[in-house]
């Protein structure tokens, strides 16, 4: 371990360019001692190479002299199934695949974009990073989400979506065309105990209140592409109000048909705005549409069929919505059991 104490002709300069005159170390060696989380400022770690001193305070660095710290890591920018849009000091925004989970959950599952993150700032040398989980979007949609990186952090983003301030618009193929071209959906979204299907309550129940506006963008032969902004944030609940309305987005297999042009619900978290943390200062983000999409606007625009039909079809879509899951929906089927021969018994003489 080595101590340098900055003095008074030392204020205003930056880490980096103390480590360098000091030790000596080149410009490269100080920014990946710092990115390494070797170098420690008054007792505090030093997070970024352009940190500034004042006259008297403390430098520890901490490092292995075997070990070669020619560079900065990396910043980070993505990996397998989602990409970095955004970061800072107190969020990260990133755009996400399909299939690829918001956060673990108690399932067997793959890593979720929560522990990938995690895994990734590790990688850069941070001994302990924290996320924050502010809002989640379903595991099958694909698009934006945030990150708080710090709990001071986290409860001023989560007071923002409590309070509904920030801008959250969704890019989704619904099937047939919806009348008027712009309208908003109301309803009561409850969850099953058992089943955690979501379905529409009657007003008074136990559901709770979901609300959305939508925009036709255009009109296709059999489908509309919609432009749907979230007034409220519940679980599924874009998938299952318009559903509701009559128009399940295109292959979303729990509360509509399969597709044969794409294998997950044609749902996409396009734009996502909010307040930063600090300053107040509106931060707004967009994520291009994915190539799966985009694939299937273009069958759609052609005259394709959305969905598959008649033999094909899973059960209707109203009585999935309305009501919720039934016992009997529920049960297991059971292999029926083997039957031996019957025995003929022998016959006295």
């Amino acid at each position: 371990m080595k101590r340098l104490m900055a003095e008074a002709g030392d204020a205003g300069r930056t880490v980096q360019r103390l480590l360098h005159e000091r030790l000596p170390a080149s410009n490269a060696e100080a920014k990946g001692l710092i990115a390494a989380g070797c170098v420690r400022l008054n007792g505090r770690p030093v997070e970024k190479p352009d940190v500034r001193v004042r006259g008297g305070d403390t430098l520890e660095i901490v490092h292995d002299p075997e070990r070669r710290y020619a560079s900065a890591a990396k910043v980070l920018r993505g990996g397998e199934g989602w990409r970095v849009v955004h970061e800072d000091d107190d969020v990260v925004v990133v755009d996400k695949d399909a299939g690829l989970l918001t956060v673990p959950t108690s399932a067997p599952s793959n890593d979720s974009l929560e522990e990938m993150l995690l895994a990734a700032y590790r990688k850069r040398g941070h001994k302990k990073p924290a996320l924050h989980v502010v809002h989640r979007i379903d595991r099958f949609t694909s698009g934006l989400v945030v990150f708080a990186r710090h709990h001071t952090a986290a409860q001023e983003l989560k007071r923002q979506f409590l309070e509904r301030t920030p801008q959250r618009v969704y890019t989704a193929v619904a099937e047939g065309h919806l009348d008027p071209e712009r309208g908003r959906l109301a309803h009561h979204l409850a969850e099953h105990p058992k089943s955690l299907k979501v379905y529409v309550a009657l007003p008074g129940s136990a559901g709770r209140a979901a609300s959305l506006r939508y925009r036709v963008v255009e009109r296709m032969p059999h489908a509309d592409l919609l432009e749907v902004t979230l007034e409220t944030g519940r679980r599924n609940q874009i998938r299952v109000q318009l559903a509701a309305a009559g128009h399940p987005i295109v292959g979303d297999l729990a509360y509509g048909r399969p597709s044969p042009w794409i294998g997950r619900a044609a749902l996409h978290a396009r734009r996502l705005a909010f307040d930063a943390p600090r300053g107040r200062k509106r931060l707004a983000f967009e994520a291009p549409l994915p190539a799966d999409m985009r694939r299937l606007v273009a069958k759609l625009g052609a005259g394709a069929e959305p969905s598959l039909r008649e033999e094909h079809e899973h059960p209707g879509v109203g009585e999935q919505v309305v009501r919720p899951a039934q016992r009997r929906d529920l049960r297991v089927a059971e292999e029926p059991q083997k039957r031996h021969a019957r025995k003929v018994p022998r016959q006295r003489r």
